[in-house]
């Protein structure tokens, strides 16, 4: 194939081998683009990886979407459930009770969540009874299900009784009593998070509105969807056919806070790494002006044979796009590797007890990898207009009156 006279011109420039410094820096420049484009796909791919693996961890025990009830008992959810039933998206849908209080054995007491749940439909949700790591699952009356960590702070195991309290109590001619009911401990769970390890109480729904006092009232409903990564789609229909005072809350919503603190973080790691790519487009910069001071009497002779100013510019110009391209696919191949290799043997090891996940997951996201590979060769392309103009501004009367 026959190239054009400017890229012929440009290639034999960049691979001159009659300057060794200017060969250099023509390495230099593709070394400097290829790791700051490998440490963009490797960073954003920790942080989509960081994501992943939490979101992935909060949906094993977070309902996908909460229906709840303000200022009013929740008791006429058979309506809710008729409207619930119209979405396909909508697996499983299961009434719960959500409320504080307290345990205590002997001396020792802990604040708790007490979750009151249909034992049998709770398999289809939390899938408790596969994350029994003591124990059996028995949610019938009388019997509880602790978090590992909170039945090692109370220093039970299974078979003991505790006391459960209402933080609320009964009115009395005394004042206000707290309610206190024995249960016994027939499992131990584990449910992958500390925090809820450290709270979770389960109990049948029915001795949970018989203790606390709440008849056939429940906390609200949860609901299993097909996919839960589009439970705010879910969400916006529903919310078509089911009007205040209920509130419905996807998982996405609870923990919203902690998912825009992550994608500012990734932004930010995003603007600072991408500054290495920035400072090796100095060095294209550098290079092509060195490279256009060498080359002034061979660009004088090319105007002098009819050479115009946009052949000398497209000259340059095309050795930082070609710098570019190069550093970006060398950068972008060595990224996926580390991404790949660091995903496949789980070499990051991190603390469930702090990261709620066991090790780092890398994930890519084709969009992002894109969008970094012509970020960059955008960059490299900007650096080399201003060192190519001033190469074509050349005077040829001036450069070979002292030749």
């Amino acid at each position: 194939m026959k190239l054009p006279l400017y890229l012929k011109i440009s290639l034999r420039y960049l691979f001159s081998v009659k300057s060794n410094l200017l060969s250099f820096m023509t390495v230099i420049s593709i070394v400097g683009i290829t790791l700051g484009v490998a440490a963009l796909i490797v960073t954003l791919s920790v942080m989509n990886g960081f994501m992943f693996g939490l979101k992935s961890k909060l949906l094993q025990t977070t309902p996908h979407i909460m229906i709840l009830k303000a200022d009013e008992k929740f008791d006429d959810y058979n309506q809710v459930i008729q409207k619930i039933n119209q979405n396909s998206q909508i697996l499983d849908y299961q009434p719960f009770i959500y409320t504080q209080g307290l345990l205590s054995k002997d001396s020792k007491v802990s604040a708790v969540y007490v979750r009151g749940v249909d034992p049998q439909k709770d398999k289809n949700f939390l899938s408790l009874d596969k994350r029994i790591i003591l124990g059996n699952y028995d949610l019938s009356d009388g019997c509880v299900i602790l978090g590992k960590d909170l039945a090692l702070m109370l220093s039970v195991t299974v078979g003991d009784e505790l006391n459960l309290m209402s933080p609320v109590g009964r009115k009395t001619p005394l004042g206000f009593l707290p309610k206190i009911k024995p249960v016994k401990v027939c499992g131990i769970a584990d449910l992958g998070i500390y925090e809820y390890n450290a709270t979770f109480v389960a109990t049948n729904l029915k001795f949970a509105q018989n203790f606390f006092d709440m008849g056939e009232s429940i906390t609200g409903i949860q609901l299993k969807l097909k996919d839960p990564f589009k439970a705010e789609v879910v969400k916006s229909q529903l919310e078509k056919n089911i009007e205040f005072p209920y509130i419905i809350k996807s998982w996405m919503d609870m923990n919203k806070s902690l998912f825009q603190a992550l994608e500012l973080e990734k932004f930010a790691m995003f603007l600072v790494i991408t500054l290495i790519v920035v400072v090796a487009s100095f060095n294209i910069a550098s290079l092509i002006s060195t490279k256009s001071r060498e080359k002034r009497k061979e660009i004088a002779i090319l105007r002098t044979l009819g050479a115009d100013r946009s052949l000398i510019t497209k000259v340059f110009l095309f050795q930082g796009l070609f710098i570019g391209i190069v550093g970006s696919v060398l950068g972008t191949i060595l990224g996926l590797l580390i991404v790949y290799i660091g995903d496949t043997y789980h070499l990051i090891k991190l603390n469930p007890e702090v990261y709620l996940i066991e090790y780092l997951p890398l994930r890519i996201s084709v969009l992002e990898v894109l969008v970094i590979f012509l970020s960059s060769m955008f960059i490299c392309f900007i650096s080399s207009i201003f060192p190519a103009l001033n190469a074509s501004r050349e005077s040829p009367a001036e450069v070979l009156r002292y030749e």
